[in-house]
């Protein structure tokens, strides 16, 4: 097996109430109050997770990108406690990533948060939500993100035309012996999800180890590709595109 990767294969871990999480978790705040901050992050948050814990892996793997805001989280912990954690993702909601209720974040307004974010620090980065990828392509960018050490912010988005359909794609673990293990979760869209690594196996199967609800999962690209064309589309199901090389914020 080959593995294309981040540079800090641990990713971005969180102590939440005695377990050690891949990544930050929307379910971890409340549903006690109705339309709340914790509401809006529960029901609708997995591209502020997401945009949250890419910021927090770029600050810790160079300090250029450390800011005011990721030193909320005490990000220079090698495992970061929850209630750090839950007041640095407050700020990204109030200042940098607004959700809208019932709907969340879609491609382009995560791409406009992020490069609100690196506008606001000044962090040279190129940013653009890519659509329309065919699976080549899509594959050449997630691959040379990872070359850069950037994390690969993919959608799986919503059923298209009939977006209240329930078609999507299953969720793995894997077991010591590299076997495949179906999750709980057999049929996820409309989600964010952040691509840690790629895993070339036999027969040309490539997998995307993957971190979404604080867990390291794994899909399978040709699964995932499958789904874009069958139910799916193109400009929803995509990812966000960063460049350290050029340097700008477009």
């Amino acid at each position: 097996m080959k593995m294309i990767e981040l540079k800090n294969s641990e990713y971005v871990r969180i102590n939440y109430k005695g377990s050690f999480s891949y990544g930050g978790r929307q379910n971890w705040f409340s549903t006690d109050k109705w339309m709340s901050r914790d509401y809006c992050i529960h029901k609708w948050g997995c591209g502020i997770i997401a945009a949250g814990d890419l910021f927090l892996y770029l600050a810790r793997m160079n300090q250029m990108y450390a800011t005011d805001a990721v030193i909320l989280a005490r990000y220079a912990r090698p495992v970061l406690d929850w209630e750090d954690y839950k007041r640095y993702i407050y700020y990204i909601y109030q200042s940098i990533a607004p959700i809208i209720p019932g709907s969340g974040m879609n491609g382009f307004s995560l791409a406009a948060a992020v490069r609100r974010y690196c506008i606001k620090y000044r962090i040279p980065m190129t940013i653009a939500w890519k659509g329309f990828l065919d699976e080549q392509k899509m594959f050449r960018l997630m691959r040379k993100m990872l070359h850069e050490d950037l994390p690969v912010i993919l959608s799986i988005g919503p059923n298209t035309p009939l977006p209240f359909l329930k078609k999507g794609i299953p969720f793995y673990t894997m077991s010591e012996q590299g076997e495949l293990i179906p999750s709980g979760n057999p049929a996820v869209h409309r989600h964010f999800v952040v691509v840690t690594g790629i895993l070339g196996r036999k027969h040309k199967q490539v997998l995307l180890r993957i971190s979404s609800w604080g867990t390291e999962y794994y899909i399978d690209y040709g699964e995932y590709r499958n789904y874009v064309t069958q139910a799916g589309d193109t400009l929803t199901s995509s990812l966000l595109y960063l460049s350290k090389e050029d340097g700008t914020w477009f």
